[in-house]
């Protein structure tokens, strides 16, 4: 069963505006971080610390990525096509979630492995 069954248009309104949310509070947060390590590997390396600066630098676009997606997820969502919208994505979720139970290509691996 696809969850997003579960909600109605509403719902899955709310769902991406929080999804937006979350998203733009992590890059938020992520440049903070980076300013932070930036200031404290001023003063020199810190001995027995891992420099996080290169993963920060590394996540901040996935971040701006994902906070762009929420947001025209939303504002599809917001538009007069939400329910295709709302439909689209259950649909979406309901192919990948098969594909990802199944696998690709099984039933054909499957029928070779019973012929052989």
């Amino acid at each position: 069963m696809n969850p997003l069954d579960k909600l109605d248009r509403q719902e899955l309104l709310w769902l991406a505006g929080i999804l937006k949310d979350a998203c733009r509070e992590r890059l938020e947060k992520n440049l903070v971080s980076q300013e932070f390590e930036s200031r404290l590997y001023q003063r020199g390396p810190v001995e027995g610390r891992l420099d996080p600066r290169p993963f920060l630098k590394a996540w901040e676009p996935r971040y701006r990525k994902f906070l762009e997606v929420a947001s025209e997820l939303q504002a599809a969502l917001e538009s007069q096509d939400a329910q295709a919208m709302a439909e689209s994505l259950r649909a979406q979720f309901s192919a990948r979630s098969a594909i990802s139970r199944h696998g690709p290509g099984m039933a054909a691996r499957g029928r070779r492995s019973r012929s052989g």
